[in-house]
């Protein structure tokens, strides 16, 4: 395994690894993985899905990157749980948008969630200097919205039936957490 770029309490964070594509391959085809991941409508190979990670393992540059993904797991494995990332980063506005996926359900409801939104938003606001760091959400969702809500993010609106989800229209909502909040907890 590759050396950690960033840890939290129980788990470690590194850059995703071509190696990593099977796991994630196999994991998008679960339709309780993929059922909240707005991306997960179509079909994934492993082919795509490592092209995918190996553009996004390259190293960052300092104006010019608009996503930073990290692959996490449990500290004293090497196997990987999930993905993470911070995408369509603005240097211009301070902000960007926080994404996460955990691939293994057996890996669900172990607070896992809330420990990599802690260490994203961390990093987000004191290593990249962010102002905002936001997310969207199916609105039934309930324990993903439980876990942000956990870790910070507040409530900043609804988009109608604006997601198709398993035969039915899914409102999306929209939450986010500013620096300054982040520092008060």
């Amino acid at each position: 395994m590759s050396p950690a770029f960033l840890e939290s309490e129980r788990l470690w964070y590194r850059s995703p690894q071509p190696s990593d594509a099977a796991f994630f391959t196999a994991g998008l085809q679960d339709p309780r993985v993929r059922r909240n991941l707005l991306i997960g409508r179509y079909p994934f190979n492993e082919d795509g899905e490592r092209a995918f990670l190996e553009a996004r393992a390259e190293a960052p540059v300092v104006d010019g990157k608009s996503d930073v993904m990290l692959t996490f797991g449990l500290k004293g494995d090497d196997k990987a749980i999930g993905n993470t990332g911070l995408h369509r980063i603005s240097m211009l506005h301070r902000n960007a948008e926080w994404g996460i996926v955990i691939m293994r359900p057996e890996e669900w409801g172990k607070g896992f969630g809330r420990e990599v939104a802690g260490a994203m938003l961390r990093y987000g606001f004191e290593t990249l200097n962010l102002h905002r760091i936001y997310l969207r959400v199916n609105a039934d969702n309930e324990r993903g919205v439980r876990s942000y809500q956990a870790a910070g993010f507040k409530d900043e609106g609804v988009m109608r039936q604006h997601i198709f989800v398993d035969g039915n229209y899914v409102d999306l909502r929209m939450m986010g957490v500013l620096r300054d909040e982040w520092r008060q907890r």
